[in-house]
């Protein structure tokens, strides 16, 4: 996965039913936890989902394991 593809969300979440299609449009790496492993984290825009006041727009972070391509 990386910045441009189309993704279906696999974890529903508050606000976020599962099966929600967004794109992603920035991923980071974490910093290695306790066992040293890092995990990818992207900002996904969702379809439908309105802004949330004037810093956040219709984005959530997601780990790639709740997210599959669409």
């Amino acid at each position: 996965m990386h910045i441009g593809s189309l993704v279906e969300i696999t974890r529903a979440s508050v606000g976020v039913p599962k099966g929600s299609i967004g794109l992603i449009v920035d991923t980071r790496i974490s910093s290695p936890n306790a066992k040293g492993a890092s995990y990818f984290i992207h900002e996904v825009q969702l379809c439908c989902l309105p802004k949330r006041g004037r810093y956040q727009g219709g984005s959530r972070h997601y780990l790639e394991r709740d997210l599959v391509l669409a």
